[in-house]
């Protein structure tokens, strides 16, 4: 492994270190323009080989020391197709991909809620869901954190206690040492109110 690579690998193993003790279990991706550079538009038609190019590399490497954590990692997006997903996060993590949970935004999801959203709150309530059905763990708000491009999509979380950064275009390792730098001067998610223990 080179220098770069183990120091890139060092950076992400710390904000996971970081997330851990302050109580986060939860770590909620969104897709496009977060896990991916692009925009898929909600529709992918090509191969997934092809979507895998526009995977950036510290959101794969975050997935990926989440899991080996043992942190619950799910990706939360408004994106139509979780089977295009979950294909890529088999190509990016192999077995260990089966542990994410993914909640897109499918015909019976888009129903259940009348297509109204606020934030990725319902696509994260239904995660939530399907780990107590299937763990029998409960979350609370403050051991959740959310990655998203979108900024109303981050306040809302915000608003509902989660922690919760914006991925901006130019996110990269050094992103998430500052991130880790934020979360070390914080008791609580900014948003959280009273005591979070």
């Amino acid at each position: 492994m080179s220098t770069a690579r183990e120091k890139a690998k060092t950076i992400v193993g710390n904000l996971i270190s970081t997330l851990d003790k302050k109580g986060i279990r939860v770590l909620a991706v969104d897709f496009d323009q977060t896990l991916i550079k692009i925009h898929s538009g909600g529709v992918w038609k090509d191969s997934t080989d092809n979507l895998a190019k526009h995977v950036r590399p510290c959101m794969k490497d975050l997935l990926e020391v989440a899991l080996q954590r043992e942190m619950i990692v799910c990706i939360v997006t408004f994106h139509s197709q979780p089977w295009i997903i979950r294909e890529l996060l088999k190509k990016l993590l192999k077995k260990d991909s089966e542990k994410i949970y993914v909640q897109a935004n499918t015909i019976e999801f888009r129903e259940r809620h009348n297509y109204e959203y606020l934030g990725k709150e319902a696509h994260i309530t239904a995660v939530l869901t399907e780990v107590y059905n299937r763990e029998k763990v409960i979350i609370k708000p403050h051991e959740i954190v959310l990655f998203d491009d979108d900024r109303d999509n981050v306040d809302t979380a915000l608003k509902f206690g989660h922690w919760a950064f914006q991925i901006k275009e130019d996110v990269s390792y050094q992103t998430f040492e500052e991130y880790s730098q934020m979360l070390a001067l914080q008791d609580k998610p900014p948003g959280a109110k009273g005591k979070t223990k």
